[in-house]
Order: C-alpha cells, then structure tokens, then sequence
C-alpha cells in the first residue's frame, strides 16, 4: 500500500504563535479556521477517533495567516507551523 503524506502542526506550534504576539483565538480568526479545529489539531489525543492529521487547505490557511502577521513569506510560516511526514 503506497504511503500517504500526514500534515500535522509542528510541536512548536504554540510557541510560534505565542512568538509573533498573537493569541490562539485571535489566530484562528485571522485564519478563518475554527477555535475547536486548533484545539483538536494541537491536543489529537482529545479526540481518539479522528485521526489526528489536517488538510493541505486548513494548512495553507494557517501559513498565510501567519504569514500576513509576520514578516514570514508563506512558505516559510508553513515551514514554521507544518510538518509532513509519509505513513
């Protein structure tokens, strides 16, 4: 079975957000993404039945939200907050 690839946020995630002086709820406004989907992207353990992973979309959105705040490019805020990994 051929691998796919799994997005997830970074585990310095938080600590990013925190770094560019934006709260949790002011970020997800800005990345027009759900309060609970950052909850549960950050703590998957909160919810067993999903499987834990993102959207490349919902990924996106949270880069270029970053990035609009930042002086990031999008590129580098997706590097900043994503990881991909093959499962």
């Amino acid at each position: 079975m051929p691998k796919r690839k799994f997005i997830r946020l970074a585990p310095t995630f938080t600590d990013t957000i925190a770094q560019a002086e934006i709260s949790l709820a002011e970020f997800a406004r800005e990345a027009t993404v759900s309060e609970s989907t950052i909850f549960h992207l950050i703590n998957p353990a909160s919810h067993p039945e999903r499987k834990g992973g993102m959207r490349r979309e919902t990924a996106w959105k949270l880069a270029n939200a970053l990035s609009r705040r930042t002086k990031l490019t999008p590129q580098e805020a997706y590097n900043a907050l994503i990881v991909e990994e093959l499962r």
